[in-house]
């Protein structure tokens, strides 16, 4: 059981179990209330209630597993589907690059939420520093197929969907073929379609909260 208040955040986890093909889960959504309030009631009503220790969004119930955290959740899903790093020295590199993908998030978050007036005048900026980032990450992957090497793990789904979202602040961003290609092979796992594709799934939410100058 997943469950958001924040859209993008869920993503990281859905991606990565999309891709499995094995796991069946519920998506549980508190959506806040509208302009000017954004009344989220629905969630702090029940925040303290749920047996988290540490109550936050997004969280995972996994029989008597309850986490929360999107790396902690995103490494548990790898771990139990398969996903995780096979070798000690990649598993730290995983590590390191799970966290510089939240870093990225975190600075376009930064500039989302601010005032229209604010993300306008920030968001060539934005660009420029999110570009640059980007670029380290091709730098890493190289030839390789995955960041991992040949085979899939849960920080190429955390990774993909974070640069995937700047893509729509601007299409242009990426500017290195072999990520370009990376991107590509991930839309085309065979167990993805349906995510791709189906206009039901959480692909198609806004990528902010209401309250957002950029959705």
């Amino acid at each position: 059981k997943y469950t958001v208040l924040e859209p993008a955040i869920i993503e990281k986890a859905v991606v990565s179990t999309q891709s499995t093909g094995e796991a069946d889960y519920e998506e549980v959504v508190y959506e806040c209330g509208d302009a000017p309030d954004f009344d989220k009631s629905c969630w702090l009503d029940v925040k303290f209630n749920l047996g988290l220790e540490f109550p936050n969004l997004p969280y995972l119930f996994d029989g008597d597993v309850k986490i929360t955290q999107t790396v902690a959740i995103m490494h548990y899903l790898s771990n139990k589907y398969g996903l995780n790093p096979k070798e000690f020295a990649v598993h730290a590199q995983c590590d390191m690059l799970d966290h510089v993908a939240i870093d990225l998030t975190n600075m376009g978050t930064r500039l989302f939420y601010q005032p229209k007036e604010a993300f306008e005048a920030g968001r060539d900026g934005l660009v420029k520093n999110a570009k640059g980032m980007i670029s380290q990450f091709a730098a890493f992957l190289g030839s390789k197929t995955y960041f991992a090497g040949d085979y899939i793990t849960g920080t190429d789904f955390l990774v993909f969907e974070t640069i995937d979202k700047y893509t729509v602040l601007e299409p242009t961003i990426i500017e290195e073929e072999n990520l370009k290609n990376w991107m590509k092979r991930i839309r085309e796992l065979p167990t993805m379609h349906k995510y791709f594709n189906d206009p039901s799934t959480t692909r198609n939410w806004p990528l902010n909260n209401k309250m957002a100058a950029f959705k």
